[in-house]
């Protein structure tokens, strides 16, 4: 019951997600306080957000427990957990391109360690990962990882509980 009800938080918490990488706060109580001065966001929708990424981080832990995702990226990869997990560690070694969120997360320097000792960025300022330029997934494989997201909430009748 507790994966079924994870992966029925998967849209939710990718949404979540995209919000807080949208902003320059980092914790919820941070973001309850910068958006209650400027009044943009209720408590109501901090709260949702707050059990969506508590259910998106166990979602991730039983991904990477079952070694379906391994993440690059010292941040939660909302987009890798909702399409039930993305190996970037390997699509990195293989240069065929990385996720969007991988891709956004590199860029703004926030790789794990093992990873950031092979990046530089090339004089034209691409992005390299030992040498190669590192690139988003295709558009063939994004088409791939988006369905593969469609038959997971598919399989639980896409009802958030």
């Amino acid at each position: 019951m507790l994966k079924l009800n994870l992966t029925l938080c998967t849209g939710l918490a990718f949404v979540a997600g995209l919000f807080v990488g949208s902003t320059s706060v980092t914790s919820p109580q941070e973001l309850r306080a910068a958006h209650a001065q400027e009044g943009r966001v209720s408590d109501e929708t901090l709260t949702a957000f707050e059990a969506g990424n508590r259910r998106m981080r166990a979602l991730t832990d039983l991904l990477v427990s079952e070694e379906l995702h391994k993440p690059a990226t010292a941040d939660q990869n909302f987009f890798g957990a909702s399409v039930g997990g993305i190996d970037s560690y390997r699509d990195l070694e293989e240069g065929r391109g990385v996720d969007p969120e991988t891709f956004a997360a590199l860029y703004a320097d926030r790789s794990v360690p093992e990873i950031a000792e092979h990046l530089e960025f090339d004089k034209e300022g691409r992005l390299r990962y030992k040498g190669d330029i590192v690139r988003m997934y295709s558009r063939t494989k994004l088409k791939e990882v988006f369905n593969r997201r469609d038959i997971l909430i598919n399989r639980t009748g896409g009802r958030v509980q």
